[in-house]
């Protein structure tokens, strides 16, 4: 009995933490939000094949688009490390 009154306080908080820890898990799984459709598709892992006709519009965009070509600044670091 000496025990039991010793440790009845800390048995006491333990039980009480413990149940309000309980509740806080139980209602807080309602309040999680699943992620929207349309930002579904951002989070999709790009496929690991690449398209090589898709690619190579991209390049021919890159080239009528741009002023100045990328492939210029490869050029310009070649002739610089000489």
């Amino acid at each position: 009995m000496e025990y039991f009154r010793k440790y009845f306080v800390i048995i006491i908080l333990t039980v009480a933490i413990a149940i309000v820890w309980a509740g806080i898990l139980v209602f807080s799984k309602d309040s999680f939000v699943s992620i929207n459709s349309s930002a579904q598709m951002y989070a999709t892992p790009l496929s690991p094949s690449f398209d090589s006709d898709t690619l190579d519009e991209i390049s021919e965009r890159i080239e009528k688009g741009f002023a100045i070509q990328p492939s210029s600044f490869f050029e310009m670091e070649d002739t610089q490390s000489d």
